[in-house]
């Protein structure tokens, strides 16, 4: 509406209101399509085996996406950051802010602002095989507390073992086409976990799996 009235203006009959009308123009918010056209410069995953990650944050089962939009200064360098996607973890998110702030940018493209997402991801495969229920446990309650619009079945160190699962199960000839849903398995591993958190996450979700099966 406001540039409708602006353009009516510059159309008029005084060339000082069309050049008042066009200067107030360029000065106009950005539409949302322009805003979301800012390129992406890095995806970034951090694992809780590097020193980046605090190691205080990966015991409380404090894992995220953080995702900054880091503009640069005259000068080419990275200059502000602002958080456009939260991890919902106040401490994630500064130090991704901090880490963007720090990465080499120079192949930008020419563009003057970009973003940069930071995944903060507690497990890989080669650590999955000796996750304690305990640490799940604490990732299950992060996740929970934070997230109640999520399934658990999206916890990263499920997705994980849940594919580490099936290959393991369809090698040894024990999956048959009585095999459980995900959900189900997942729900069982959940439970199971809060009772035995000394055992190792993924035994106790081949055992539940197992009995789903049977």
């Amino acid at each position: 509406m406001r540039h409708t009235k602006l353009k009516t203006l510059a159309s008029g009959s005084s060339p000082a209101l069309a050049l008042l009308a066009i200067s107030l123009l360029t000065l106009a918010p950005q539409s949302v399509a322009a805003q979301a056209t800012v390129p992406t410069w890095r995806e970034i995953t951090v694992y809780a085996s590097d020193a980046s990650y605090p190691q205080a944050l990966a015991r409380r089962g404090v894992q995220g996406d953080v995702t900054v939009e880091l503009a640069l200064d005259a000068k080419g360098r990275a200059g502000t950051a602002l958080v456009r996607d939260s991890s919902r973890s106040a401490e994630l998110d500064a130090l991704a802010m901090a880490m963007a702030r720090r990465l080499d940018i120079a192949a930008a493209n020419g563009a003057r602002s970009g973003l940069v997402t930071i995944r903060f991801r507690k497990d890989h495969t080669t650590t999955i095989a000796t996750k304690s229920c305990a640490d799940f446990n604490a990732d299950a309650a992060w996740q929970a507390a934070t997230f109640p619009e999520r399934s658990l079945r999206e916890l990263p160190a499920l997705s994980e073992s849940i594919g580490m699962l099936v290959y393991s199960l369809h090698r040894n000839g024990s999956a048959r086409q009585s095999f459980p849903g995900v959900e189900a398995i997942v729900n069982a591993t959940v439970a199971a976990c809060a009772r035995t958190p000394d055992a190792g996450m993924l035994d106790v979700m081949r055992q539940e799996a197992l009995k789903l099966i049977e």
